[in-house]
């Protein structure tokens, strides 16, 4: 008996491996920290059965992409919902990153117009032992200087074509003429590009980077991490001594994307959005003239939303 059931085991999965090899969707997944992937195929001749009520089709228990939606079934277990307009493009995470780089120089060296808006949520703000006011004060000086670095302090400008200085200013990367020098793909967690017949969607996720210099760091090759240095002064105008020996203050970038649009017929950029999450964690030693020494620990979140949209090619 247990031998028939061995053997049924085995055959219903060689039929379902087989069904799988004809279509459906592909789906690359990526173990993390180790650079390498694997691919698994899903078919989808049962629609009606995989779909919700506005036609997403719903993928059970299967890794996600960053873009798409994460909903819960009744049980608690994960199920995906897949935006059906676009299909994924059988492109390497090297190819899509090229592509990327083409699509950002592109902006650098056509100026075309555009409007620009940046915003931050600061969030999840906490103080162990330390100050409230102080952590706010910080993640808002934070806010300012990165601000700063995208060329105006405006939340949102309007840049006419053909201003090429403003281009180089305010688009990223910032003050270069290109848009995209990396080539440390050892920091990408997942580039993938789809399309929907019309355009290009390309999305890209980093793996988390610690302090990243906003210079010479693989990741201001392709973000804009801001520079922790130019934030030393503002912060010791808060207090009244500061041993900078005890001075921990880590900027932490987690799960950030970038999301591009590309015209398909024009294979010109449409849309970017470019999202870093900062956790922000700051450990320091107080020696303040009328108390004793003091530690002090405290954290917070800032997201920071970059958005690029109404190109105007002309």
């Amino acid at each position: 008996m247990r031998i028939s059931k061995i053997i049924a085991v085995i055959t219903a999965i060689s039929i379902i491996t087989l069904s799988l090899c004809s279509c459906g969707y592909e789906i690359v997944i990526r173990k993390k920290g180790t650079g390498e992937e694997r691919t698994t195929t899903i078919l989808l001749d049962d629609i009606e059965n995989m779909t919700d009520g506005n036609g997403a089709i719903i993928i059970p228990d299967v890794t996600t992409h960053p873009s798409e939606e994460l909903t819960t079934d009744s049980q608690g277990g994960a199920n995906i919902q897949v935006d059906t307009s676009y299909q994924p493009l059988a492109m390497s995470s090297q190819d899509v990153i090229e592509f990327y780089r083409r699509a950002m120089n592109d902006v650098k060296v056509r100026a075309p117009g555009y409007t620009r808006n940046e915003y931050q949520e600061i969030s999840d703000v906490a103080a162990g032992n330390g100050d409230v006011q102080l952590i706010n004060r910080i993640l808002n000086l934070v806010g300012t200087e990165l601000l700063k670095d995208s060329g105006d302090e405006e939340a949102t400008i309007q840049i006419i074509p053909h201003d090429d200085i403003a281009v180089r200013e305010t688009f990223p990367l910032y003050n270069k003429d290109v848009g995209c020098e990396l080539t440390d793909m050892s920091i990408i967690k997942s580039a993938t590009c789809f399309s929907d017949g019309q355009s290009y969607k390309i999305i890209i996720t980093f793996d988390d980077q610690l302090n990243p210099d906003h210079e010479y760091s693989s990741f201001a090759q392709i973000m804009t991490p801001i520079d922790r240095d130019a934030l030393s002064d503002p912060i010791e105008e808060y207090l009244v001594v500061l041993d900078f020996n005890s001075y921990k203050f880590d900027i932490n970038y987690t799960n950030c994307e970038i999301t591009c649009v590309i015209d398909k017929e024009t294979s010109r950029m449409t849309s970017l959005k470019h999202k870093m999450i900062m956790d922000i964690e700051i450990a320091m030693n107080l020696d303040l003239i009328l108390f004793q020494t003091k530690n002090v620990k405290c954290n917070g979140r800032i997201v920071n939303f970059l958005e690029y949209y109404n190109f105007d090619w002309t």
